[in-house]
């Protein structure tokens, strides 16, 4: 009994040390073994920012934004100070168009525009090689369409084609034959875009009436001259005949031609 009891004495104290290393070893491995997640959770959401803060579509503040000022820019396609591509297009003379001694123009940059430039030239006319008549263009507010007219009221012949433009807003101006701006077969333009611009290039077409309303009539052919001396253009009368008080133009303006 006593001998028995001995070993079992003997014995007891190596055992309670394995249970204490044992007991350390786990408390170690624990440690251990939380560490190393918490290490690889740390590393994975390092990763997780890492990759987000590479997307610039997503979180790069550093990205211009589409509104703001990007899209100020596109507006200002709209501007009248910016001058965008002239519009032009051929216009030929029908009997669904015309009335009497006027062809309809019908073109979405001029219909219901009683402010559009309107320039037009003849092609020809009926087979012929010129036209015969003096031409204008005047807006009719009931149709709310421009139309291209003949100055000696004659019938616009079906089949007569003309050239029509409508130039950038920047580029134009209507000129009026007033009492102080007119001498003669002259009247003298007064406008920033052709004062003291000899080399300016200046086509012009006839205005009935300017905005809609009434107007004047001018049955002879006009042409542009620059005057040194007063560092002026004028449009003139080619035939000498007096230029008529009222009597409007639209004018268009191409700079430095030379």
């Amino acid at each position: 009994m006593i001998g028995k009891q001995g070993r079992a004495e003997e014995a007891a104290p190596p055992l309670k040390y394995l249970r204490y290393a044992v007991g350390v070893l786990l408390v170690l491995f624990v440690a251990v073994g939380m560490g190393a997640v918490a290490a690889v959770v740390v590393g994975w959401q390092s990763g997780q920012v890492a990759t987000d803060s590479a997307r610039p579509d997503k979180f790069d503040s550093s990205e211009p934004e589409t509104t703001g000022s990007s899209g100020a820019s596109e507006k200002t396609t709209g501007d009248p100070e910016i001058p965008t591509d002239t519009v032009s297009f051929k216009h030929r003379a029908t009997e669904e168009n015309c009335r009497g001694d006027y062809t309809y123009i019908s073109d979405p940059s001029t219909n219901g525009d009683p402010n559009a430039i309107v320039l037009v030239s003849d092609e020809k006319a009926a087979g012929t090689s010129s036209y015969e008549h003096n031409i204008g263009v005047w807006y009719e507010a009931g149709a709310r369409k421009w139309a291209i007219f003949n100055q000696d009221l004659a019938a616009v012949p079906s089949g007569a084609t003309f050239e029509v433009e409508v130039p950038p807003a920047a580029a134009t101006f209507v000129h009026r034959a007033g009492v102080l701006n007119t001498a003669n077969n002259y009247t003298y333009l007064d406008n920033k875009l052709t004062n003291g611009e000899p080399d300016a290039v200046l086509s012009v077409t006839q205005n009935w009436n300017p905005g809609g309303g009434t107007g004047v009539y001018n049955d002879h052919p006009v042409d542009t001259v620059y005057d040194a001396k007063l560092k002026k253009w004028a449009v003139l009368n080619r035939d000498g005949k007096p230029m008529p008080k009222g009597a409007s133009f639209n004018i268009a303006v191409s700079a430095d031609a030379s």
